[in-house]
């Protein structure tokens, strides 16, 4: 069985859009998934029409459908003369863009959403209400986003060397590991599970301090000897993971590294570090990337890796009583951690 059972594509006719076709591409053959390309047009507007012409309208309407469909159809025989051999199909849909990619990737849950999106920006430019972002926020299913910036957008390498999973030493940052598994498996990557704490420094000037200070064990209440207990125990941490994970597939190359220092940043150094490197990382639910993993660091990833970022949804909570629990959980967590997060 497939890690995902379709690449969903979206594309304008812009050369931003498609960005993401190289590595929806290189997916699709490594997963054996087909693709579909996906291109949305809008209905000819009544005011565009003459009152005494208006019985015009619905063929304009057919003939705009032809037009994008045609357009789409040389497209996927572009993709099919470049060599790539997943079954490539064509949807052109009526409607606003971004409803027609919620649309389709709540009919297919099972399917990857392969997305580019312009500029350093990033996701909090997009929260002005482009398309990547209200389908990120929309959408349960994962979603790969190729950034580019105002000149350019990074080479999507033939395949990926490795893959950087951040970890926090939540369940719901572990969201994301079957799916770097899967991905590692079937490209041949090396996975690398990350995890930062913070140093002394950081501890003894975080505002929090003096509230986490007096709950904490006497013992810890010195800012280096805290440091050392999270590093322990984050080191420790990661080793299982990768004890597990290497257990579940003995053919998988798995390291772990822990640092000390900010999420985001140690992320988006190893991006510029590591050969050809893809991140996967777990998001919040419907609230969207502002309340990403570890805070802002799925953010601040899309915004400055230089690598692709698959963005996958973590569980999603509607029961009132279970989000007070993980409300309470959380002020737990920060203040066995005191992660600036």
């Amino acid at each position: 069985m497939t890690l995902f059972n379709n690449i969903i594509v979206p594309l304008d006719g812009s050369e931003l859009s498609a960005k993401a076709l190289p590595a929806a591409s290189m997916m699709a053959s490594a997963l054996g998934a087909p693709i579909t390309l996906l291109r949305s047009f809008d209905s000819v507007p009544g005011w565009q029409v003459d009152a005494t012409q208006g019985r015009f309208k619905g063929s304009m309407a057919v003939a705009e459908h032809d037009r994008v469909a045609a357009w789409l159809r040389a497209e996927k025989e572009r993709l099919e003369h470049s060599g790539v051999m997943s079954p490539i199909s064509v949807k052109a849909q009526d409607g606003p863009a971004s409803e027609s990619i919620i649309n389709l990737a709540r009919q297919e849950p099972g399917a990857l959403i392969a997305m580019s999106t312009h500029g350093r920006g990033g996701i909090s430019r997009m929260l002005m209400g482009s398309v990547t972002a209200k389908v990120v926020r929309a959408v349960s299913n994962p979603t790969l986003i190729v950034r580019c910036n105002e000149h350019d957008c990074p080479v999507v390498p033939p395949h990926f060397e490795n893959i950087i999973v951040p970890l926090d030493g939540s369940a719901f940052a572990e969201t994301a590991l079957p799916f770097a598994e899967g991905l590692a498996l079937a490209l041949g990557a090396r996975v690398m599970l990350v995890r930062t704490t913070p140093d002394s420094e950081y501890l003894r000037s975080s505002s929090e301090w003096g509230a986490y200070h007096r709950a904490l064990d006497p013992k810890y209440r010195v800012p280096e000897k805290l440091a050392v207990r999270l590093s322990e125990e984050a080191r420790t941490y990661l080793w299982h993971k990768a004890d597990q994970m290497s257990a579940r597939s003995p053919a998988l190359d798995v390291e772990a590294e822990h640092s000390l220092g900010v999420p985001s940043q140690k992320v988006i150094r190893m991006t510029g570090e590591l050969d050809t490197p893809l991140v996967v990382m777990a998001t919040q639910g419907r609230r969207g990337i502002g309340r990403a993993l570890l805070g802002s660091v799925a953010d601040r990833v899309v915004r400055y890796s230089p690598a692709p970022t698959m963005l996958v949804r973590g569980p999603l909570i509607t029961d009132p009583a279970a989000s007070q629990s993980r409300s309470e959980s959380g002020r737990s967590d920060r203040q066995e951690e005191l992660t600036a997060v």
